[in-house]
């Protein structure tokens, strides 16, 4: 890896039915505290999401610094962010996961801040579109709204909908501040109206306090026909971060360089093998 060096890696948990042997390796190859975190999940589906997550961070730490997988102290500030402590180079990175992946965005050099976020296009709420418009009204701004409820149709005007949330929430990871900040002061004007698997989007532009903010880049992507990726940059120049395509990781990539760092817990994956996959396994 280079001194700036940009990775995007996606992981399909969907498609991940972990081994016996395949979690144990996993749970071994992160620190104590996020194994227990990651025990406390119901589903299975979210703990194949956060433990993808886990070992994207560390894959990418280990690359990026050369410092002994083993020997790396990865931990979270006060809004749950991983970050490397004692790095001696600057590295950002920020995971998300929702639908049938998990994703990485990381930076190394130059001061680069970033933000990644995966949306499903899928309403789960249980509301009709027009109600989970009207509930999530102050989630956007009046020319947002505009351009979420311009296309033709119910399922584009869905798209556009999950895309602008899509974009909030790398932003607001970005930044650190979490979605608890004031929505309203941010507000995306999308100039590219479908999103492409084949190239990004890169002419998304953020208004901050009503002002465009050329120091923000968003790159958006489609995973696949059913998942939009948005990854937010700031940089002191952010024209020399090109778009980065997604690399699909498999098992084997997600585990090449890990070593262990706790001994092998067969009591721990044992839970998790009696664990449902996810609240539709429930209904099945």
């Amino acid at each position: 890896m280079t001194e700036a060096s940009s990775i995007r890696w996606a992981f399909n948990t969907k498609e991940w039915d972990p081994s016996v042997q395949e979690w144990l390796i996993a749970t071994s190859s992160i620190p104590l505290e996020e194994k227990e975190r990651i025990q406390k999940f119901v589903f299975k589906a979210d703990a194949k999401a956060s433990i993808a997550g886990c070992l994207m961070s560390r894959k990418f730490a280990h690359l990026a610094t050369g410092e002994p997988y083993d020997k790396l102290t990865l931990v979270r500030n006060e809004a749950g962010r991983p970050y490397l402590k004692y790095a001696k180079h600057h590295l950002d990175f920020n995971v998300s996961h929702q639908g049938n992946f998990t994703v990485f965005a990381g930076e190394k050099g130059n001061d680069v801040n970033v933000g990644v976020d995966i949306v499903k296009f899928e309403n789960k709420t249980g509301f009709e579109l027009a109600e989970l418009f009207r509930l999530m009204k102050n989630s956007f701004t009046s020319d947002e709204w505009n351009t979420i409820l311009r296309p033709d149709s119910e399922e584009k005007k869905s798209a556009m909908f999950f895309r602008h949330w899509c974009l909030k929430e790398s932003y607001v990871k970005a930044t650190g501040v979490g979605i608890c900040m004031d929505l309203q002061k941010i507000s995306f004007k999308v100039n590219t109206e479908s999103l492409s698997s084949e190239r990004p989007c890169t002419d998304t532009v953020v208004e901050i306090n009503k002002v465009d903010n050329t120091s923000w880049k968003f790159h958006e992507w489609l995973l696949d026909p059913e998942h939009c990726v948005a990854v937010a940059l700031s940089h002191n120049d952010p024209l020399t971060t090109p778009p980065v395509p997604f690399t699909m990781l498999s098992w084997a990539d997600l585990v090449q360089e890990a070593k262990p760092l706790l001994p092998p817990d067969m009591i721990n994956c044992e839970l998790f093998m009696r664990k449902k996959e996810s609240v539709r396994s429930l209904d099945a």
